[in-house]
């Protein structure tokens, strides 16, 4: 890394969007396989110390400063901005973080225009593919984003080549650095967690299926209900369990609609919701499912399926390009709407047990690769 180069990380935690904070857990909990010697000083910019203080919990780094960061400025900086604006058509209050590289950005902070090396990240394309479930002023406000960003000409890290590529074809005459930072996730050793204990705590008696996502309309929990109802009228029993935060903020309705279809279907006994529970036994809970189910119509790069990696877990997925780019042969296919498709591959895992397909490679060399890819990320831009 260049000598003295000063590294700062975005970080917010936000249930609305969780996989964002994770990203950022990952991240610097990855930078832990590094040799000492080669270990980054970062600068974590958060709201608040108590944020700061549990991702230091959290991540077990050692090399953390905290730095107070809200990209606007307080009522009375702001009044001065405007009458500064006004006589001399510049903001006269403007704070300056004295730092070198920031990551990751998604639009460009006033305070941080200073900053040479700005790297920008796009995760996914998703209101290009399925605008219907974003208003207008969304889906305007990220292309005027994107436009910004290459008019800039900052560079860009995307979570998968499929993004990249998505970025090629939308703004083909762009000129920015471009790079792909397929990130790992970092998990606490789950061996003194009981996995009787966890099942106890959330009245789980029998083997089940295991769905950890958001309740985003995206996400597409409704093919696990319309799979589950196949089975049940073919008499095959099957118990999915459903964790996340029950909100989706384009779409309030969305998780009441889903538990009104399990009352329609009769399918009280067979699908359970818990909510956003505890990480630690979330990750219980997807070691010790019979498969996780990840019904996604898009995806950037799955957090829910790198934690089925890391777990050496089975993974039933929607065949979307990002998910075959992150498992190869590794999982278990079918198309989102096809319904159908999905019980069958349900009742394949439930009848093969013993040969099912898993991620059974090494995975701290992912991990190891992650903090690698930063690591020159950093020293390279």
């Amino acid at each position: 890394m260049a000598k003295g180069k000063r590294v700062g990380i975005i970080y917010s935690f936000d249930e609305n969007w969780i996989g964002g904070a994770y990203y950022i857990q990952n991240l610097i909990r990855s930078l832990n396989y590094l040799p000492e010697k080669e270990q980054i000083q970062l600068y974590v910019l958060t709201k608040d110390k108590f944020h700061f203080q549990e991702l230091q919990k959290v991540t077990g780094y050692p090399k953390l400063k905290f730095i107070q960061y809200k990209p606007q400025c307080n009522k009375i900086e702001r009044f001065v901005n405007r009458v500064s604006q006004k006589l001399f058509k510049k903001k006269w209050i403007v704070k300056k973080i004295k730092l070198d590289w920031v990551f990751p950005l998604y639009g460009i902070p006033l305070d941080l225009k200073h900053i040479k090396e700005l790297i920008f990240w796009i995760p996914d394309f998703q209101e290009k593919y399925l605008p219907n479930f974003f208003s207008q002023e969304e889906v305007m406000n990220r292309q005027s984003y994107y436009e910004n960003m290459v008019v800039s000409n900052y560079p860009i890290v995307f979570s998968s080549q499929s993004a990249l590529n998505d970025f090629n074809i939308f703004f083909p005459d762009a000129k920015n650095k471009k790079k792909v930072l397929q990130f790992a996730v970092v998990h606490p050793d789950l061996k003194s967690n009981d996995i009787g204990e966890v099942k106890l705590k959330y009245g789980i008696e029998e083997n089940y299926f295991f769905s950890p996502n958001q309740f985003w309309q995206h996400k597409n929990q409704t093919a696990i209900l319309e799979a589950a109802k196949i089975l049940k009228d073919k008499g095959i029993g099957v118990k999915i369990i459903f964790t996340g935060k029950e909100h989706d903020y384009r779409n309030p309705d969305y998780t009441n609609d889903l538990k009104q279809k399990v009352n329609e279907y009769g399918l009280e006994n067979e699908i359970l919701f818990l909510g956003f529970i505890d990480r630690i036994d979330q990750l219980v809970l997807m070691k010790n499912a019979q498969a996780i189910i990840q019904p996604s119509l898009f995806e950037g790069w799955s957090t829910v399926v790198e934690d089925a990696k890391a777990l050496g877990q089975t993974l039933i997925v929607s065949n979307l390009a990002v998910h075959q780019e992150q498992l190869s042969d590794k999982g278990y296919y079918f198309s989102p709407n096809n319904y159908n498709e999905l019980a069958n591959k349900i009742v394949e895992v439930m009848e093969n047990p013993v040969h099912k397909l898993r991620y059974d490679l090494d995975y701290s060399a992912n991990i190891k690769k992650f903090a690698l890819n930063l690591k020159s990320l950093i020293n390279n831009n």
